[in-house]
């Protein structure tokens, strides 16, 4: 029922205690991985009961539509900036466990069975060599290795700790291109908690700023307009963008590095970075795409927003995975932090990249295509 979707289809699933939930969960998991579907789930009610459902629920809508079109203008009177429900945020590391939801697009067709496969050749196609293992059984130079994964793989290893792509057909595990598309399996959290040092953390955080560097060194050019041809609209919205980038680039930047930590007692340095960076997650995400939306309305070209120089916010927060201290080579958290950037320059907003190729690489063609060549290129500040 899990896997197709099946839950809300009967009225007693809300009676099992979660930890059924918990282990079917993790059977699920190895299903994936072993790319095995589980028989298909039919419909518990018959079909002329959901048709007669459906119709009741749609004479009932019309009479609840007045209703709640009052309901929803009365409440909250929110300024437009903070009017953004529509936009969520979802944070996969810290969110309690969900329904898991499958897309139709994998299921296979009635009259061709699946090919039957053994379990342990299926996880040696599936798994890199140390995502096989548990974390008992790794080595100290082990913990040491980041994998890089090939596209048949879909578990491998990080510092330790097992990893999973999130899956592109399902909307709450989009990302935004060009991003981290990958994220912790669910039961090696704790071993990430566990090495969470909250006051070593907020230490480094008040001594380095990242967050400044990252908007001091963000793009200052714009790579596919001529200031010339910006309409006032456009003129304005770069404005006020690098204002908001400025004033929020701690958001940008922990949703970029983000990390796994235990909340902590009330008042614990722990809770505080908790509390504070998963309101301003919010905030920031809801804030930034009522922005984007009302400069559309205004006429601003779409293509503007891909500038390097215009921030992103990610759907889906991007983990920073520290380093294990049981690792055989351990690095400081400024060394750790470098590294990453350097592997990844999406988590910086592309600034420091290698390449102009690797910086736009992410964007669709006909972007790519109206490159200014360097040298000949207009900085954003003479807009401002």
């Amino acid at each position: 029922m899990m896997f197709w979707n099946k839950l809300n289809d009967s009225y007693w699933p809300k009676y099992v205690p979660e930890r059924y939930y918990l282990a079917a969960e993790t059977h699920l998991d190895d299903l994936v991985e072993q790319k095995v579907q589980p028989p298909f789930w039919g419909e518990l009610v018959p079909s002329e009961v959901l048709d007669a459902k459906v119709l009741l629920e749609e004479s009932e809508s019309e009479q609840d539509d007045a209703s709640d079109e009052s309901a929803w203008s009365d409440a909250g009177k929110e300024s437009p900036e903070d009017n953004a429900d529509d936009e969520e945020v979802s944070i996969t590391a810290e969110s309690s466990p969900r329904r898991r939801k499958r897309s139709s697009s994998h299921v296979s067709a009635p009259d061709q069975p699946p090919v039957k496969r053994s379990r342990q050749d299926v996880r040696r196609d599936s798994r890199s060599p140390l995502a096989q293992k548990r974390y008992s059984q790794l080595t100290a130079d082990d913990k040491t290795v980041v994998e890089t994964p090939g596209d048949d793989v879909t578990s491998w290893q990080c510092h330790g700790v097992r990893f999973k792509r999130s899956d592109p057909s399902l909307k709450e595990e989009s990302q935004t291109p060009g991003f981290p598309a990958y994220t912790p399996k669910r039961h090696d959290l704790d071993l990430l908690k566990a090495r969470f040092n909250p006051d070593a953390f907020y230490a480094f955080l008040i001594a380095e700023l990242p967050w400044q560097r990252m908007y001091a060194d963000r793009v200052k050019e714009l790579y596919f307009h001529r200031l010339s041809d910006l309409s006032d609209a456009e003129t304005a919205f770069m404005g006020e963008m690098d204002n908001f980038m400025h004033e929020n680039s701690r958001a940008f930047w922990t949703a970029l590095h983000w990390v796994i930590l235990l909340q902590g007692d009330p008042g614990s340095v722990a809770a505080k970075i908790y509390v504070r960076r998963r309101k301003a997650h919010e905030s920031v995400s809801k804030r930034m795409a009522t922005l984007i939306r009302r400069y559309l309305k205004k006429g601003v070209r779409a293509s503007l927003f891909q500038e390097p120089g215009v921030w992103k916010f990610p759907a889906k927060v991007c983990c920073w995975i520290l380093e294990d201290p049981l690792a055989s080579l351990t690095h400081s958290l400024l060394e750790q932090l470098a590294n990453l950037d350097l592997e990844e320059p999406a988590r910086v907003q592309w600034a420091h990249c290698i390449t102009e190729e690797t910086r736009i690489a992410h964007l669709p063609a006909d972007i790519r295509s109206r490159l200014i060549p360097a040298g000949q290129r207009d900085l954003i500040s003479n807009a401002l």
